[in-house]
């Protein structure tokens, strides 16, 4: 697999993805410590600015050592810090990642939800040759749920230990596997 830190910026029609770091602290801050992003997510909310700093320099670390891809996206027209998308963890092996959106609260539509849940799932499995993407939704949830669907996500079992209460697991497989002449 490629090195994970030339993945960037990447662009939508709406959003730009680039590195935590690009972002500002306090707006991260401000989505990690929100306790409603918290619970969508299934995390603790940041109880101060520093487990933000704490968390962006783990992440980037982590990023650099091709453990996980994660960026802060902004919505480019507003030219505000929106959310963070991750691949996180990357099973290079199986070729399955586990994805994970958090969104301010405004930006938690199905538009959204499509735009980037639809753009990086392609992302996944066109750059990074990817095979499965899976992703954790609070149970009942209205909007994102449905947006998976229309974009072929199906629900999932999950029979490992931690799975957090009261979220389904979808998942999606990449439709056609392409091997290249002669990696046979």
């Amino acid at each position: 697999m490629e090195q994970f830190e030339k993945y960037h910026p990447i662009m939508t029609p709406r959003f730009t993805f680039d590195w935590l770091t690009v972002s500002t602290v306090k707006d991260v801050f401000a989505l990690r410590h929100d306790p409603a992003v918290a619970a969508q997510t299934n995390r603790p909310a940041d109880a101060d600015i520093n487990q933000t700093v704490d968390y962006i320099s783990h992440t980037m670390v982590a990023v650099m050592r091709n453990r996980q891809l994660t960026w802060g996206i902004t919505d480019r027209s507003a030219k505000q810090f929106v959310g963070i998308f991750s691949l996180d963890p990357i099973d290079e092996d199986s070729g399955q990642a586990g994805l994970h959106l958090e969104l301010v609260p405004k930006e938690l539509t199905a538009a959204s939800v499509r735009e980037i849940i639809g753009h990086m799932s392609a992302f996944a499995f066109a750059e990074l040759g990817l095979s499965s993407l899976t992703i954790w939704v609070p149970a009942g949830d209205t909007t994102v749920q449905p947006t998976l669907t229309a974009l072929g996500y199906k629900p999932a079992s999950y029979t490992g230990d931690g799975a957090p209460d009261d979220f389904d697991l979808y998942q999606i497989s990449r439709a056609v596997s392409i091997t290249p002449p002669g990696a046979e």
